[in-house]
C-alpha cells in the first residue's frame, strides 16, 4: 500500500497539507521533584528509525539531569555547532513560548493548578521519541542538551544529529481492523502479516448520527478532525503498532447501540503515504464480530471521486 506515484484522496492531502510542516510539541516526561544535575552531563542519542515523514531516537543522560529535545528544519546558511549558546537559547525561548501559551490557556479555562516548566517541556530519564510530521527528502537537525530547571537556561553543550528523511515511504503498512462485540481493534501490518508496533497514526470511531448532524461526508469530517489535532498539536491522540478500545461508555470512549452505523478512520504520519482507510459498519449487539482490510474501506488510495 505504499502511494508514490498515485494521487492521493481530498481528505487526505487535506491532513498532509498541515500535517507535513507541522513540529510537534512535546510530551511531558518528567518529575519536577526530582533530583538532577547540570554539569558533566553527557546525552546519548541514537538515531534507530529514519523514515519519510518521522525520525525515531533514543535518548539517555550520563546523570540525572533536566533537557531539551527537539528538532528543526536544517539550515544551508547556518551552523548550530559553530554558534552553540545562540542556537540553544534560541530553542529554549521556543520551548518557554510554547509552555506559557499553554499555561495562559489553562488560566482562561479557570484551571490554577499549574505543572512547572520542566514537567511541561523537558526530558528526563531514558526516553524514545518520535519526531512525526517531517517533510519527504529533507535534511533535519534533531538535537538535545542540558537544562538548568531553576534558571531555565542552557547548562553544558549541544548534542546534534542530522539526518535527511527518505523521499519515499520504505514501508508497506496497511490498517487492518476488528470489531468484537464492544470492543474494537487496529492492527498495523507489514507486507508480511506482520504486527507493526513503531509507525505513528492517528484513529478514531464516530457515530453516523454525528456526522449527519454536522452535514459533512465522512471524509471531510475526518480530514477536519485530523487537522484539528495537528493544529492544537494534541501529542497524546498519536498511537502505535495495536489499539485497543472498549466502546461501553467508560472513560471518555463512545457507546456502541444496536442498529447504529459507525465509522472508523485511520491515517498514518509517514510522510506522504497514501495507507489511509476509513472503514463502516452498522452494529447489532454483543455479539457482532467483523473484521476489515483495505479493499473494505470506503475511500480509495487511487483517483478522487
Amino acid at each position: 500500500m505504499i502511494c508514490k506515484n498515485r494521487k492521493r484522496p481530498v481528505w487526505l492531502r487535506l491532513v498532509l497539507s498541515v500535517l507535513i510542516p507541522c513540529s510537534l510539541f512535546l510530551t511531558p516526561s518528567c518529575n519536577p521533584e526530582a533530583p538532577w544535575e547540570t554539569k558533566n552531563v553527557d546525552i546519548n542519542m541514537e538515531i534507530k528509525t529514519v523514515s519519510a515523514g518521522y525520525v525515531e531516537c533514543e535518548f539517555s543522560t550520563s546523570k540525572e539531569a533536566y533537557y531539551l529535545i527537539s528538532i528543526e528544519k536544517a539550515s544551508p546558511n547556518y551552523s548550530p555547532m559553530e554558534h552553540q549558546k545562540q542556537f540553544m537559547m534560541l530553542a529554549l525561548d521556543s520551548a518557554n513560548l510554547k509552555y506559557l501559551e499553554w499555561r495562559n490557556e489553562l488560566l482562561n479555562d479557570g484551571e490554577f493548578n499549574i505543572a512547572p516548566f520542566s514537567s511541561h517541556a523537558l526530558q528526563y530519564g531514558q526516553i524514545n521519541h518520535f519526531f512525526t510530521g517531517l517533510e519527504p527528502g529533507t535534511t533535519y537537525w534533531v538535537y538535545a542538551f542540558v537544562v538548568d530547571p531553576e534558571l531555565l537556561e542552557p547548562a553544558g553543550k549541544l548534542h546534534l544529529v542530522t539526518i535527511t528523511t527518505k523521499d519515499s515511504s520504505a514501508l508497506d503498512i496497511h490498517f487492518e481492523y476488528r470489531v468484537w462485540g464492544y470492543w474494537d481493534y487496529i492492527y498495523p501490518v507489514d507486507s508480511k502479516g506482520n504486527i507493526y508496533g513503531r509507525f505513528p497514526y492517528l484513529a478514531t470511531t464516530r457515530d453516523s448520527i454525528e456526522i449527519a448532524k454536522e452535514g459533512k461526508s465522512p471524509e471531510l469530517f475526518f480530514a477536519e478532525y485530523f487537522l484539528f489535532i495537528m493544529e492544537n498539536n494534541f501529542t497524546e491522540n498519536i498511537r502505535y503498532g495495536v489499539y485497543a478500545v472498549e466502546n461501553n461508555a467508560s472513560e471518555s470512549y463512545l457507546e456502541f447501540q444496536p442498529g447504529h452505523t459507525y465509522y472508523t478512520a485511520i491515517v498514518g504520519f509517514d510522510g506522504y503515504m497514501g495507507n489511509n482507510v476509513i472503514y463502516k459498519f452498522t452494529w447489532t449487539g454483543e455479539d457482532f464480530k467483523a473484521y476489515f482490510k483495505d479493499e473494505d474501506s470506503i475511500v480509495s488510495d487511487g483517483e478522487d471521486d
